[in-house]
């Protein structure tokens, strides 16, 4: 299996926003590949494959119209390197926010898409099963997700703190991203939220205390809420500099916070009176603190995903190796079993000899 990539360890919110590909350009793009998934979440887009070579799958990427030359920051991952890297991904070790629960759910549903249209193989199917199953091991086993921390908490962590009479609007609640938001800011006594939603969408939930007013008159409550959190799959702004400043006319400090990628909040509003805005990349630092408290069960997870990977890699080379088993049977069987332990030697290196000899004596 191979890898490729871009993520917010090496490229910024401005690159990344440009591969966050919808359910027809996912379609696409495992078509040209043939055996693959793609995985797109706010801080990763990433193509894992069998059939094609690195070369096709970067060009899928930095040939994009409007892409321009990202090719610095691609990442490649091959063979082992691959596996692991699915792992640790899956896993929420290579997480911006360390042990998110998010993350899992994100890799289910590609996988899940990908299998549906046909577009995994033997090697992909087992390597996404392995991951996730190893991802909840690691929730079982750790301390590494024990205590829940994703965008969405951090979020709503960050709004609640603003006072003790917190007036919240959130536009996008009817996502994945935005209804945890909604979920994480629900038992917070002291948060007031009024949520959007379009005429045309049926998947806004209705909660005890919570207003629920159309999406197209959002600028009319932006002067009375203290925090505006905007979690959209929009290809377009949900605010802009412009008509957010003409509607704000209370002086008071503003906090928005975009979980959108690309964002849903034009920049320049930051630069409004008394607004203060936190992207999504800027939650990489306000979990920071809670990150170095996690690297104890995080050393803990890498040594199950060493296991969890062992045992994949076996049943992988077990599954490649059974074509050629009646034929190997055939050659073993012109050798005697002292040519065959010669054979072995000679093949292995010292560690892998020493173990097939430690099995041969502890056979009965």
């Amino acid at each position: 299996m191979k890898a490729l990539g871009i993520s917010y360890k090496n490229a910024p919110l401005s690159i990344r926003e440009r591969f966050s590909f919808d359910a027809q350009k996912r379609g696409a793009i495992r078509s040209a590949l043939g055996s693959s998934v793609v995985i797109c979440t706010c801080n990763r887009t990433e193509l894992y494959f069998t059939d094609a070579d690195t070369g096709k799958a970067a060009a899928l990427l930095t040939e994009l119209p409007g892409i321009g030359n990202i090719t610095e920051y691609l990442r490649i991952y091959e063979d082992t390197g691959a596996l692991r890297h699915l792992f640790r991904v899956t896993c929420g070790i290579d997480s911006m926010i360390l042990g998110e629960d998010e993350i899992l759910r994100q890799v289910k549903e590609a996988y899940t898409e990908a299998s549906a249209a046909g577009s995994t193989d033997f090697e992909l199917n087992t390597a996404f099963q392995t991951a996730m199953t190893c991802a909840k091991r690691i929730k079982t086993e750790t301390a590494l997700s024990k205590t829940p921390v994703s965008a969405a908490t951090i979020a709503a962590n960050e709004a609640a703190k603003l006072g003790d009479d917190v007036n919240i609007l959130m536009i996008g609640a009817s996502g994945k991203i935005g209804s945890s938001t909604l979920k994480n800011l629900l038992p917070r006594p002291n948060v007031h939220i009024t949520q959007t939603a379009r005429a045309h969408s049926a998947g806004t939930m209705q909660y005890d205390g919570v207003r629920t007013v159309p999406y197209d008159r959002r600028y009319d409550f932006a002067d009375s809420a203290d925090c505006i959190i905007s979690a959209t799959a929009s290809p377009h702004f949900t605010l802009t500099k412009e008509r957010l400043g003409a509607a704000l006319h209370t002086k008071k400090p503003r906090l928005l916070i975009d979980l959108a990628v690309p964002p849903d909040i034009e920049r320049g509003a930051a630069e409004l009176d008394g607004v203060r805005l936190i992207g999504i990349d800027d939650l990489g630092e306000l979990a920071r603190h809670n990150n170095e408290l996690k690297m104890s069960a995080a050393e803990q997870a890498e040594n199950i995903i060493n296991e969890e990977l062992d045992e994949l890699l076996k049943r992988l080379a077990f599954h490649s190796f059974m074509p050629e088993l009646e034929k190997a049977k055939a050659a073993a069987d012109r050798l005697t079993f002292e040519q065959l332990l010669y054979r072995l030697r000679d093949g292995l290196n010292a560690g892998q000899f020493s173990a097939v000899l430690k099995i041969l004596v502890e056979m009965e």
